[in-house]
């Protein structure tokens, strides 16, 4: 025990900022330790099973059936390993933001002659913020759908003065409630 208290002791007089860095090698090393009296390691005691190291978990029980590999060749599979992980995981990534970026770039389809939409109009009042303008005005309908990303809004009589033809980018649909 005079071990232990010794190896605690010697951390925080070098930084007490980094402890949360030392405990869990610490707790892993208390509980992989050799006890004398139970003859066996607490984590043994409390799980039934040994622990097992990152690497080791990553290796596997060694081959019974065949003779002893040398360190190069378990040294080597594990390098294949890894390097198969790491491709699967690069993989993983380059299809969750392809399926990101199609969700974001999709077009929105779906507007049809009459429909209510509001129309974003970027340009802020002088002198407002930008963060407080109404940006998003309307509701305008929808006059002629010419392509799934061009509409020609109906602006006569609405006191706006902009291209009717705008994309549909700059378009949301008009929340219609229930009655």
């Amino acid at each position: 025990m005079g071990n232990k208290n010794v190896l605690f002791r010697l951390y925080p007089e070098r930084a007490s900022s980094d402890w949360d860095d030392h405990a869990e090698r610490l707790m892993f090393a208390l509980n992989t330790s050799f006890d004398a009296t139970r003859l066996d390691t607490p984590f043994y005691l409390v799980h039934g099973w040994d622990a097992q190291g990152t690497v080791s978990a990553m290796l596997g029980p060694k081959p019974s059936s065949l003779p002893e590999r040398t360190a190069y060749e378990w040294r080597r599979k594990f390098q294949r390993d890894y390097s198969y992980a790491r491709a699967c995981a690069k993989d993983l990534q380059k299809k969750a933001k392809r399926l990101r970026s199609e969700a974001q770039t999709q077009t929105k389809s779906g507007f049809e002659r009459g429909d209510a939409v509001w129309l974003y109009i970027p340009n802020a009042q002088p002198g407002l913020s930008r963060k407080l303008a109404h940006l998003w005005h309307g509701p305008f309908r929808i006059d002629e759908v010419h392509d799934d990303f061009r509409v020609k809004l109906k602006i006569d009589g609405t006191g706006y003065r902009v291209n009717p033809w705008v994309h549909v980018s700059r378009l949301k649909p008009r929340a219609l409630f229930p009655k």
